[in-house]
């Protein structure tokens, strides 16, 4: 689920750096944020550096915050057997700038798919929270990169799936697809399935 924090909603695809290159200013506006949209105990759990699809360099800060209601225009979440429990979202701000946008990440769904990227050492490439599109350097199977982008993306209700779209010298709609559906049973992960066309590195993560 996301949302505009503060400014104007901007797109998964063309968010830009947090603040300054500073991973405390960037967890310190994210904890605003959260707090601003009716955030409770909030924390931030982690900070990565990812370059998205047009090639901006994003601080992503996840955190970790209650989002229980009452709070005017704030966000609420649903309750897990009548309880309000701990949510995840992940942020992204421009420097100067106190918004972005945020992703709610429903119960469960962050811990899941943080789970699946474990799965395989070659899933390594794909950010371990869902939703948005980065640059990446898929490995050949005969040795070198190629440049692509990676996704993880929420796959029906017990599902994760990496995809990797390539080469990024090719226009939308001009490049190859594929990846890896990750399952699971029992909050296990229970298989691994490929999907889409061979990927470069076929080799290493068949």
């Amino acid at each position: 689920m996301k949302r505009a924090v503060s400014a104007a909603l901007v797109a998964a695809t063309a968010v830009v750096a947090a603040g300054c290159g500073s991973t405390t200013t960037a967890s310190s506006v994210a904890l605003n944020q959260a707090r601003e949209n009716g955030g409770t105990e909030a924390s931030a759990v982690r900070v990565e550096r990812r370059r998205i699809s047009n090639g901006d360099v994003v601080d992503v800060v996840l955190v970790r915050a209650k989002f229980c209601g009452g709070k005017g225009n704030g966000v609420t979440m649903p309750k897990i057997h009548g309880r309000c429990v701990p949510t995840v979202v992940y942020f992204a701000t421009q420097p100067g700038h106190k918004g972005g946008f945020a992703s709610f990440l429903v119960h469960g769904d962050a811990r899941r798919t943080a789970e699946a990227r474990k799965a395989r050492a070659a899933f390594r490439i794909f950010p371990d929270f869902p939703g948005l599109l980065v640059r990446c350097k898929i490995p050949r199977g005969g040795g070198g990169t190629v440049a692509g982008l990676c996704e993880s993306k929420l796959t029906g209700n017990r599902a994760i799936s990496f995809l990797e779209h390539w080469p990024l010298s090719k226009p939308v709609g001009h490049r190859s697809t594929a990846g890896w559906i990750v399952t699971f049973a029992g909050g296990r992960v229970a298989g691994v399935q490929p999907t889409g066309s061979t990927p470069p590195q076929a080799t290493s993560a068949s």
